[in-house]
């Protein structure tokens, strides 16, 4: 692909309206208020456990979220975000590191959960943006 080739021209241009800007806008969204939430307090929307490292990342998460959902090519923050979420949500299933993420993050089942749900949505959205 050519840097300076026409915008119409480029292989993938960025797509500020496709289902993966609003996803990443929703996503960033629901990660800011639930990172502001959990400075606060231990439990977020009634079952999600955090803490202060998990909800200073979720509040950085979230905001980096809005800036791309309204305006930047969302692919490496949903392969970021989809990579990430995954592995935590994945990982809280294998015994030795349940223990680490629970002391580290306060993550418990229905964080993992929602992690693994998210983190799966933004790969996925991500392929289907990026056309795989």
């Amino acid at each position: 692909m050519n840097a300076i080739a026409p915008y119409t021209e480029q292989e993938h241009p960025p797509s500020r309206y496709s289902p993966a800007s609003a996803f990443a806008l929703v996503v960033g969204v629901l990660l800011l208020v639930e990172g502001l939430w959990g400075l606060a307090s231990p439990v977020v929307f009634g079952v999600l456990t955090t803490n202060l490292p998990h909800a200073i990342i979720h509040t950085v998460l979230g905001l980096y979220g809005i800036a791309v959902g309204l305006g930047r090519d969302p692919a490496g923050y949903l392969l970021f975000l989809g990579a990430l979420l995954l592995a935590v949500g994945l990982l809280y299933f294998v015994p030795m590191a349940t223990a680490m993420l629970t002391t580290l993050l306060n993550v418990n089942t229905a964080v993992a959960l929602v992690n693994i749900v998210a983190g799966s949505l933004a790969l996925v959205l991500r392929g289907f943006d990026r056309g795989w």
